[in-house]
């Protein structure tokens, strides 16, 4: 062995391999705290070289923006000055639309040069103005000429009408008076109507010359006798019982006229179907004076006409003159039929002539409309100025945005240049310190032959302790070598003798088997026999017992529950009894009828039985299964029993009457005084019921009449001006929306639609919102505002139906009021959806067709955020911030479709509030955002608040200036 490794001690030896160990971790730490050194040079040189290619970039960007600017510039120039021109060439030939060119063209001069693409165009505000004045004055002439024309149809029907049933020999008739129906002496039936008119009866006698003939019927006529009805008898009707009365002039019996009378001047000249006889018209005729000559009036006679036209009927008199007759007498009448005949065909000629005229009148009106709305639509558009504007916006916005980054980029390249300086000095002065080279090609070798002296050392190391460890392990083995082979002798000595007794004591064993083995084996067979015996009784004795002792204790249970089983039994036909009695109590209370009104009571004068109870409350228990009974629910119950009770009487209190209530051992018992007369609820609830159906169909009368007076006056233009105003808002949604496309260059728009009738829609309602929205409530005409009354009565009776329904359930809030019926009734909103459509290949189609996610996830979006901007576009400050609240924002939508999403919100000049669970919002798509980030841990009743901030490129951790102790 080694004397070295002999003669050291352990500690000594373990000391040399450490003291060897640190001082070759030392110099590796040298060597890795240069590499380290190294790389931070060379990390800080990697930010300079990018730093300074983003400079040239961000320089080079500077200059493209300014070029672009300088482009936008002179294309808005040049975009104003073909505008105007446009406008003053569109100006100097319009015709329809009357317009001062002179003073709208100043004024779009004006709007050029200030370059505002927010405001409106004056030349087109005052053109809109002329065209909304045309359209008044053609829809004025239009009203005009259609009624007209109406008019000129009218008369030419009933003209052509006429004609038809004169040329079939049916003679004139009469006039109506108004104080006569048209269908009264045709609508009833019978013999009460039995008889004609007067001048279908007579003619003149022959001595009649025809200014006698002209001034007696005029005579007639006019004081009404003439179209009077004369019955079989003369004799007025009197109608049965019950029967409406009869609303029309006849000729009643009266006696014979003193001196001459009609009968002198007309005869009898009834038709064929006549049911009446000559001589009843005769005594009629008598009864009515008529002097002979013109000056003679009998003044005895209390009625009398005469030949030039004058007449008096008891206290009325008067006169009357025609140019010839025209009823009484066939001839009369046939005459007058050909000179009507003649009449109508010349009116006829003329109408041809008018309408003719009416006709062009109208071509005329509908080109001129025609050419009004061509100058309207062909007015020259501001988009390209517009769009020139926002383009100088846009790239004023981008060459500022690039001064800016380069001014940052310049920033970040001289912080690089003092990081790479510093990282220098740091590897210089280390290299200094721990006598190394500073280059990293130098440190190479160094490193490998301390690898080499490592390995050595270990080697050497671990070979000295296993030399070490081996001696001690050799000596002990030698010692232990010598111990083994003396014991080795001792135990065969050991064994020679264990073998020898073995013998012997196999042949006693041999020997006292055969002598006493057999007597032994059957007393060992009889004690076990004998033991199991033993065991069977002590077990057959010990279970007898436990059997008795068991039937005891369920003798004695069985009698204790008898006793029990007899005492719950009397105590449950008692309670029972009770039981009976107390439903009885309470049904006689009036509350449980108020409960259920159509349940059926068994008589309460007697007193109940079993069956009668029992059936009772298993009906009161299916009615009322679906209440709830727990402890919650009654709480309820008793805290709205009082409410409804306090709202009770305040109810009735203000209209003067009472609501006492009584308690009783079932809650308050409330009779309401009603005309001084105490009354149940329920029974006062059916009463007024009846009265309410009553007033209703009161109501029902009159309501069509009202809703149309009042729809004229207040209700169809206030729906009109809410239809347009939507209209208008929707409008301003797709101008937004087609303004803003995606990056993809998809478009959207906002469909406001109305319902289908399979989908809820009133009845009508296409008709009706046709009539709101292209016509004015002042133009309609009578057909107009009966469709639009029919579609909103409509409505109304559907609400009240839908209220009664409610009330049938006993709903909480009922159906409301009438306010609340007709507020729902005249919604308009109800009446119209929204469906989003994409453009598509050219077309518009439906957002739920064929599409990825994250397309139907932005045509959710994307209207959402332009109704917010046309909702704040509205605002008078340009300035005002333009907040928008969203709750878990973009849930369910990709990241790049949200970043996408945050530029929409950009572009859509929008301010944002918005709550996520994993939403930061730091895209480039967004300048800057503030974030406050919320955190919590389980078990500790605190939240941790970090506020960040993002400026388009980087996230920034902020000061919380809400934090009341300073960071550790």
């Amino acid at each position: 062995a080694p004397p070295a490794l002999v003669d050291i001690s352990a500690r000594e030896f373990e000391a040399a391999p450490a003291a060897l160990r640190t001082a070759v971790a030392m110099r590796r730490d040298q060597l890795a705290l240069l590499h380290h050194r190294h790389g931070e040079l060379h990390q800080a040189g990697l930010p300079l070289a990018q730093r300074q290619e983003a400079q040239r970039e961000r320089q080079a960007e500077l200059e493209a923006a300014a070029e672009r600017r300088s482009t936008a510039d002179a294309a808005v120039e040049q975009a104003g000055q073909a505008l105007v021109e446009a406008w003053a060439t569109h100006c100097a030939g319009l015709v329809q639309l009357r317009l001062d060119h002179d003073g709208p063209l100043e004024a779009l001069n004006d709007w050029v040069l200030l370059a505002d693409p927010d405001s409106d165009n004056p030349a087109r505000l005052a053109l809109r103005a002329a065209q909304q004045q045309s359209s008044v004055r053609h829809a004025s002439r239009q009203v005009a000429l259609g009624t007209q024309h109406d008019a000129l149809q009218r008369e030419r029907a009933e003209l052509e009408a006429e004609r038809e049933q004169l040329s079939a020999g049916r003679d004139a008739v009469p006039p109506l008076p108004y104080t006569r129906t048209a269908g009264t002496r045709s609508t009833h039936t019978g013999s009460r109507l039995a008889g004609a008119p007067l001048w279908q009866l007579v003619d003149f006698r022959d001595h009649v010359d025809s200014a006698q003939r002209a001034g007696l019927e005029a005579a007639l006529e006019a004081s009404g006798l003439l179209d009077a009805w004369v019955t079989q008898g003369g004799a007025l009707l009197v109608g049965k019982a019950g029967d409406p009365p009869w609303l029309d002039t006849q000729w009643a019996q009266r006696p014979p006229a003193p001196g001459a009378s009609l009968a002198a001047w007309l005869r009898t000249d009834m038709p064929a179907d006549a049911t009446m006889q000559a001589a009843t018209v005769e005594r009629l005729l008598a009864s009515v004076a008529c002097p002979a000559g013109n000056d003679a009036a009998p003044g005895a006679a209390e009625a009398w006409v005469a030949s030039d036209g004058r007449f008096r009927l008891g206290t009325l008199a008067g006169a009357w003159s025609k140019p010839q007759a025209v009823y009484i007498g066939h001839a009369a009448r046939a005459m007058a039929r050909r000179q009507r005949l003649d009449i109508i065909a010349q009116r006829l000629a003329s109408l041809i002539g008018e309408s003719a005229a009416v006709a062009l009148q109208l071509e005329q009106l509908e080109t001129d409309r025609r050419q009004a709305e061509h100058e309207w639509r062909s007015a020259p558009s501001d988009q390209p100025l517009r769009q020139a504007l926002t383009n100088t916006a846009a790239c004023a916005r981008e060459f500022q945005t690039a001064r800016t980054r380069l001014n940052q980029a310049e920033a970040q390249c001289r912080d690089a240049e003092q990081t790479q300086h510093a990282a220098r000095d740091r590897l210089q002065s280390d290299a200094r310190d721990m006598r190394l080279p500073p280059t990293a090609e130098a440190l190479a070798p160094i490193e490998a032959a301390l690898q080499a002296f490592n390995d050595a050392q270990y080697r050497l190391v671990q070979a000295a302790q296993e030399w070490r460890r081996a001696q001690p392990e050799l000596l002990l083995q030698q010692s232990r070598e010598a111990e083994a082979l003396a014991q080795l002798r001792e135990r065969e000595e050991r064994l020679a003798s264990c073998r020898i007794e073995a013998d012997e004591a196999q042949a006693r064993f041999e020997v006292l088997r055969e002598t006493v083995g057999a007597q032994v084996d059957g007393l060992r067979q009889q004690l076990a026999e004998a033991r199991q015996a033993v065991q069977a009784a002590d077990a057959a004795q010990r279970s007898a017992t436990e059997a008795r002792r068991l039937a005891g204790e369920a003798r004695a249970r069985a009698s204790a529950e008898s006793e029990s089983a007899e005492s719950t039994l009397t105590q449950r036909t008692a309670a029972r009894a009770t039981a009976v009695a107390r439903l009885q109590h309470f049904a006689d209370s009036s509350l449980l009828s108020s409960a259920l009104p159509d349940i059926e009571l068994p008589d309460l004068r007697s007193a109940w039985t079993i069956d009668p109870a029992l059936t009772l409350a298993r009906r009161i228990e299916q009615a009322l299964a679906h209440i709830q009974d727990d402890e919650a629910g009654w709480t309820r119950v008793q805290r709205q029993i009082t409410e409804d009770l306090q709202e009770l009487q305040r109810a009735l209190s203000a209209l003067g009457h009472q609501a006492p209530a009584e308690p009783s051992d079932w809650g308050f018992v409330v009779h309401i005084i009603f005309h001084n007369r105490p009354e149940r609820p329920d029974q006062l609830a059916v009463r007024l019921a009846d009265d309410i159906h009553q007033r209703s169909e009161l109501l029902t009368a009159k309501e069509s009449e009202v809703l149309e007076n009042y729809l004229q006056a207040e209700i169809a233009a206030e729906v009109q001006r809410l239809l347009r105003a939507a209209e208008t808002q929707v409008q301003a949604i797709n101008r937004e929306l087609h303004k803003r496309p995606t990056s993809t260059g998809v478009r959207y728009r906002l469909q406001w639609q109305p319902l289908g009738e399979d989908e809820g829609a009133p009845v009508g309602l296409d008709a009706a919102r046709r009539h709101l929205l292209n016509t004015s409530a002042d133009l309609w005409s009578a057909e107009d505002r009966r469709v639009v009354g029919t579609m909103l009565q409509q409505r109304i009776s559907a609400e009240r139906e839908r209220a009664d329904a409610d009330l049938g359930r006993h709903m909480s809030d009922g159906g409301g009021s009438m306010v609340d019926q007709l507020a729902r009734a005249l919604d308009y909103r109800r009446w119209h959806r929204f469906r989003v459509e994409r453009l598509q290949d050219g077309q518009w189609r439906k957002l739920s067709g064929p599409a990825s996610s994250g397309e139907r996830a932005l045509g959710l979006t994307v209207p959402l955020f332009a109704a917010i901007a046309s909702f704040y576009s509205q605002g008078s400050n340009p300035h005002a911030p333009r907040l928008m609240l969203l709750d878990e924002a973009f849930a369910g939508i990709d990241d790049a479709a949200r970043a996408h999403c945050m530029g929409l919100i950009r572009e859509f000049d929008l301010d944002f509030v918005i709550t996520s669970e994993r939403e930061w919002a730091c895209y480039a798509e967004l300048p800057g955002v503030s974030i406050c980030q919320l955190q919590r841990r389980e078990g500790i009743d605190a939240v941790f608040v970090s506020r960040w901030t993002w400026d388009g490129r980087a996230k920034r951790r902020e000061d919380d200036p809400d934090r009341r102790f300073a960071p550790a």
